[in-house]
């Protein structure tokens, strides 16, 4: 699980604040700190400070700024509000410029605002996230369902440590299961399990846990949103739409392994992964518990390759020494010549 965001919040008048309280609160970060700046609007008998520029530098232990403030450049009353937005922008935290002037009256416009507000704030968690973390630059997922978890062991078993890769693990199984799941991979092989979480990063060399009940959404920057609703269609998680938003995404930087499981789901993305130019492997049918699965995505006729899952990890570690020789031969070539005397 990744912390919660330490937010500073600077509007300019309350009935801002509210709406931004409620939309923090709702996304699970933390508000540290909220001033309103000088402005045109009357601040007297608030109970919010005000903030001047000269206090900006004694504001510590912030994540990142969250603004909301009217700003008119001919207006010498704004000058105030304008220096210290100046001045957070040149500042090293990031800062989320908010514009309430887009909301509504009615109740459903401040609920959609509030909303747009939520989505903003899970973006700049991950951002925030990837300060700390660095990504995965090629993500793969493991898709599987039942007889899954004993087929992906044993493709762990043979994967090699440090190949820089990021994983997905979509597994069809009930809420409450990812620790055992956890467990096992952790036993399994050399890459760690962790849980998908609101703005976490995919790090390479790990095994991310995709959350059966929430809908998971992955962002170009390898950062993950998990929404408070689940996933669509009768599959938990559905792979397929999981797959497609990695193709979106991702491009030729994913692929996807489907091991042993019942059903189809991953069929219909798989086209996707290889339209991007992604790889689809899947585990040799005769090899599976359940082969519906396998069975369904070889019927698309977009597999790379098919065997059992100790060869498709022994494939992979193969591919991806592969390719990291072939960048070391292209930097030596682009590199230039040293000519001795």
């Amino acid at each position: 699980m990744t912390e919660p965001l330490r937010l500073g919040v600077l509007v300019d008048c309350e009935a801002k604040l509210a709406l931004l309280k409620t939309a923090v609160g709702q996304t699970g970060q933390k508000i540290e700190y909220c001033a309103l700046v000088p402005s045109v609007n009357d601040t007297a008998g608030s109970n919010t400070p005000v903030l001047c520029l000269d206090q900006l530098d004694r504001i510590r232990d912030l994540d990142a700024w969250l603004v909301d403030i009217i700003h008119a450049e001919d207006d010498t009353q704004q000058a105030p509000g304008a220096a210290i937005l100046n001045a957070l922008l040149s500042s090293s935290l990031p800062v989320l410029l908010n514009d309430s002037s887009e909301m509504g009256d009615s109740p459903s416009d401040k609920v959609a605002w509030v909303n747009r507000v939520k989505t903003r704030l899970q973006r700049l968690l991950g951002e925030v996230n990837l300060q700390a973390n660095p990504a995965a630059h090629e993500v793969w997922v493991l898709a599987a369902s039942t007889g899954g978890p004993t087929a992906l062991c044993e493709f762990l078993g043979e994967l090699e440590p440090n190949l820089g890769l990021g994983f997905l693990y979509a597994q069809h199984i009930e809420e409450g299961y990812s620790p055992a799941l956890m467990s096992m991979i952790t036993r399994a092989g050399p890459y760690p399990p962790v849980t998908a979480g609101q703005g976490s990063v995919i790090q390479p060399n790990a095994i991310t846990i995709v959350d059966p009940a929430r809908r998971v959404q992955v962002l170009e920057n390898s950062t993950l949103i998990v929404h408070d609703e689940p996933w669509g269609g009768c599959y938990q998680p559905s792979i397929d739409q999981l797959v497609a938003n990695l193709a979106r995404t991702h491009k030729n930087r994913c692929g996807m392994i489907v091991f042993s499981g019942m059903g189809e789901d991953g069929s219909a993305s798989c086209r996707f992964i290889k339209q991007q130019g992604g790889q689809v492997w899947v585990q040799a049918p005769e090899n599976c518990v359940v082969d519906s699965m396998p069975c369904a995505v070889l019927e698309t006729e977009c597999v790379d390759l098919t065997a059992e899952p100790a060869e498709l990890a022994r494939a992979l570690n193969r591919r991806l020494k592969t390719k990291a020789n072939s960048i070391e031969e292209q930097a030596a070539d682009e590199s230039p010549a040293i000519h001795r005397i």
